[in-house]
């Protein structure tokens, strides 16, 4: 357990990407979403009525701007500092583990700062200018335990699958992730094209409780390969 918790501690002391660069994400989504909601507000004169906070808490913008970061984050948390953590003495196994403790970490980190976001947006009446960052429909339009939830997952899935890309690159080089990712694309292009007629149903019957089940699936798969392939990467 020590020695996880070593590889922990050396993912996180890369605490301004760790910490300060989500909050700089989401205080960028959040000045842009206040300028396109005054736009809208100069351009319409509709504040508070129903069809504009229908229409405001269609605002994704959150939820589209974080994955690129942090699946980033997720691949150079292995490919950087897997060599620097063998040498050291750690096995494969335990760094396996200590990264996916310091992911499981961020995760809690960034949903519990959004929720306290949430919190402010809510208490000030949405920013005193009826601007929805948070309080929107994919974050569960006001409910700090689906944000919180929705947040800690989806954080923690980006998380992995950009460790797995990680170890992918790590174990097959350059190349590797480049044929993993278009074997992916061409599977999901071939569902699409199977399930197309089913297509609106299919999508019409997702819920929270199965997108959770799926993130869940999606992180223990990435898990499962990474593990797989860190066995037998090589320290470069």
């Amino acid at each position: 357990m020590n020695r996880i918790m070593k590889v922990t501690r050396l993912h996180m002391n890369k605490i301004g990407i760790f910490v300060v660069v989500p909050a700089v994400i989401v205080a960028l989504v959040m000045v842009i979403s206040i300028v396109i909601a005054l736009a809208i507000q100069r351009a319409t004169g509709m504040v508070g009525s129903a069809d504009y906070i229908a229409g405001a808490r269609q605002n994704g913008g959150l939820v589209w701007s974080l994955p690129g970061f942090l699946i980033y984050y997720g691949v150079q948390a292995v490919a950087t500092t897997y060599p620097f953590a063998l040498t050291l003495g750690t096995t494969r196994r335990n760094f396996v583990l200590g990264t996916m403790l310091a992911n499981v970490l961020q995760a809690a980190y960034i949903a519990l700062l959004l929720v306290a976001l949430l919190g402010v947006e809510l208490a000030t009446d949405h920013w005193f200018m009826s601007v929805y960052v948070l309080d929107v429909y994919l974050l569960g339009a006001g409910d700090p335990w689906v944000l919180g939830v929705t947040a800690f997952l989806g954080v923690l899935c980006c998380l992995t699958i950009g460790g797995f890309f990680g170890a992918i690159w790590v174990r097959f080089g350059a190349k590797g992730p480049a044929i993993v990712g278009s074997a992916i694309g061409l599977v999901l292009a071939v569902l699409l094209l199977v399930f197309a007629p089913q297509l609106p149903e299919i999508l019409g019957g997702i819920t929270r409780a199965g997108l959770a089940v799926g993130a869940l699936a999606a992180i223990a798969l990435a898990l499962i390969v990474t593990w797989f392939a860190m066995r037998r990467a090589a320290v470069r």
